[in-house]
C-alpha cells in the first residue's frame, strides 16, 4: 500500500506545474528571438528571414518536446491538449518556415533554383519538403484504416530527417553561430533537444527499471477481454505511482527502435503497488497476443502518463462517470481506489455495454457494499439527457457539484457531452480525453455501439 497523497494540494500543485511548463516553453521561442532582435545588424530583410527562420526552428523544438512523454506535461496538461499542442506548433512552424523562405527568396531570388544554390540553401529546402511530408503523413495516419505502427514510425522518422537538416542549414549558413551569444543559445536548444529525446528513445526503452514488470497471470472478463495482471520485477523499488485514470504505454521487449508499444488504461487500484492491472479487448494483433501471454513474462512499462483521473475532482461532491464497454477500465480504477480510501460520497456510474459482456457484474456489486455506489445499465439504451436526467439530481446546483468522467466509443463520447451541455452541467465539471496516433494517444475506448479503429490505446482496446 502507498501513503495516501495529501489530496487538497494536487490541485494547487497542478497549477503550479503547468505554470512552470508554459513559461519554460514559452522561454525556448521568445528567449532567442529576443536575444537576436537585441543584436541589431544586417539589412531589415535579412534580419526578418533570420528571425523568422530562428522563431520557427524554436518551435520545432517545443513541437518535439510536447509529445516526448514527459509525465509532469501530460500530468498537468492531459495528453488531449498536449497533442493539440503539438499539432498547432507544428503548423505555425511549418507556415513560419515559409514565410522564412519567401522573404528569403526575395532578398536572394537566386535561390528558387535549388540544385545551383550553396549547400547550405539546398539542406534548407530538403528540410522544408520533409516537414511537409510529416504533414503528409499526419493526416494519412489518421484516416480509418490506417496502420498505426507504419504511420508513427515515418512520422518521427521524417520529423527527425527534417531536423536534422535544418540544423545543418544554420551550421552552415554560419551567420548564427558565428556570434558568440546565438552560439550558447542554439547550444542550449541542441541540449534540451536531445537530453528529452535521450530520455524518452533512450533511457526509458533500455535502463530504467521501474517499467520492468513480470506476467502474474491473465484473468478472463467475457470472451474478448481479459485483465492482464502484472506485478514489479524489482520489489525494493515497488510498482509505479500513478492516478486512477491513468494509462501506461506497454512493450513486449526492451529496445529502442523496432519494438511495438500500446497504450493501455490502468485498471487496478492506485492504492496497490505490488500489483498493476491492464483489461484489454482482444482486438489487433498486440491486443489479442496480450491475452496469450504465460505467466512469468516480462513486458516493459512507461508511465503513467494522462490527467483523465479522479484526483483532479477532489472538491467534488461526487463522480458521474459514463463509460460505453471497456471504458469502463479507468472506472475501475477510480472505484477501486475510492474504496480503498474509504470514501462516504455518493458517486454514480452509467454503463453502455454490450448486452453479452456485462463487464465486471459481481465487483461492481461488491463495490456497491464499500461505496455509496449508484450503476445504471442502459440497457440499449442511448446515453442522452433523458437518460442522465434520471440518473442525476434534479437540482441544477447539485448538478455543477458532480465531477463528471466519459471514456467510450466516439458515439458515447458525443452523446454524453451534448447531454450534459442539454442539462447545464458547467464544462469545467466535465473529464474527457481522446487519442490520435502521433505520440501519446489516449482515444476514447470501444464501446458497445461502434467498433474501435485499429488502435493502440487503453481506451479502445481495452480502454485497450
Amino acid at each position: 500500500m502507498i501513503v495516501a497523497r495529501c489530496l487538497p494540494s494536487r490541485p494547487v500543485q497542478q497549477r503550479w506545474t503547468r505554470a512552470l511548463w508554459t513559461g519554460a516553453l514559452t522561454a525556448l521561442v521568445v528567449v532567442p528571438v529576443a536575444l537576436l532582435a537585441s543584436r541589431g545588424g544586417g539589412s531589415v530583410l535579412g534580419m526578418l528571414s533570420v528571425g523568422l527562420g530562428l522563431l520557427a526552428l524554436c518551435l520545432l523544438v517545443v513541437v518535439v518536446v510536447v509529445p516526448s512523454r514527459v509525465r509532469s506535461l501530460t500530468r498537468a496538461f492531459g495528453v488531449e491538449t498536449v497533442m493539440g499542442l503539438h499539432r498547432w506548433l507544428g503548423t505555425l512552424a511549418v507556415v513560419l518556415v515559409g514565410l522564412h523562405v519567401a522573404v528569403a527568396v526575395i532578398g536572394h531570388p537566386t535561390l528558387l533554383n535549388p540544385l545551383a544554390a550553396p549547400r547550405a540553401a539546398q539542406a534548407g529546402w530538403t528540410s522544408v519538403i520533409g516537414l511537409l511530408l510529416v504533414g503528409v503523413v499526419a493526416v494519412r495516419g489518421r484516416r480509418p484504416g490506417a496502420r498505426y505502427e507504419i504511420w508513427a514510425r515515418l512520422h518521427v522518422l521524417l520529423a527527425a530527417g527534417a531536423l536534422v537538416l535544418a540544423g545543418l542549414h544554420v551550421f552552415w549558413l554560419g551567420n548564427l553561430v558565428t556570434d558568440p551569444l546565438m552560439r550558447w543559445v542554439l547550444s542550449a536548444l541542441v541540449l534540451v533537444l536531445l537530453g528529452v529525446l535521450a530520455h524518452r528513445w533512450v533511457w526509458r526503452p533500455l535502463f530504467s527499471r521501474q517499467g520492468a514488470y513480470v506476467v502474474y497471470g491473465v484473468r478472463r472478463e467475457s470472451p474478448t477481454v481479459s485483465t492482464l495482471v502484472l506485478a514489479p520485477v524489482h520489489l525494493r523499488r515497488g510498482g509505479l505511482r500513478f492516478d486512477p485514470g491513468q494509462f501506461v504505454w506497454l512493450r513486449l521487449r526492451r529496445a529502442v527502435v523496432g519494438t511495438e508499444e500500446h497504450p493501455f488504461t490502468i485498471a487496478s487500484s492506485a492504492r496497490v503497488t505490488g500489483r498493476l492491472e491492464l483489461t484489454v479487448r482482444d482486438q489487433g494483433d498486440f491486443s489479442g497476443l496480450l491475452s496469450t501471454l504465460r505467466t512469468g513474462s516480462k513486458v516493459w512499462l512507461d508511465g503513467p502518463h494522462g490527467s483523465f483521473t479522479a484526483e483532479a475532482a477532489q472538491d467534488a461532491s461526487g463522480l458521474v462517470l459514463l463509460a460505453g464497454g471497456v471504458g469502463i477500465t479507468p472506472m475501475m480504477s477510480m472505484l477501486r481506489t475510492l474504496a480503498d480510501r474509504g470514501d462516504d460520497r455518493t458517486h454514480r456510474l452509467v454503463l453502455a455495454e454490450r448486452g453479452t459482456e456485462p463487464l465486471f457484474a459481481d465487483e461492481l456489486t461488491a463495490l456497491g457494499r464499500r461505496l455509496d455506489l449508484r450503476v445504471t445499465r442502459t440497457e440499449g439504451r442511448r446515453i442522452d439527457a433523458a437518460l442522465l436526467a434520471e440518473v442525476l439530481p434534479h437540482d441544477p446546483a447539485s448538478r455543477g457539484a458532480l465531477d463528471y468522467f466519459i471514456c467510450g466509443s466516439p458515439s458515447v463520447l458525443a452523446g454524453s457531452l451534448a447531454a450534459l451541455e442539454q442539462l447545464g452541467v458547467p464544462a469545467a465539471r466535465i473529464h474527457t480525453e481522446q487519442f490520435g496516433w502521433s505520440g501519446a494517444i489516449p482515444v476514447p475506448a470501444p464501446g458497445a455501439d461502434a467498433p474501435a479503429p485499429r488502435s493502440r490505446h487503453g481506451r479502445r482496446s481495452a480502454r485497450t
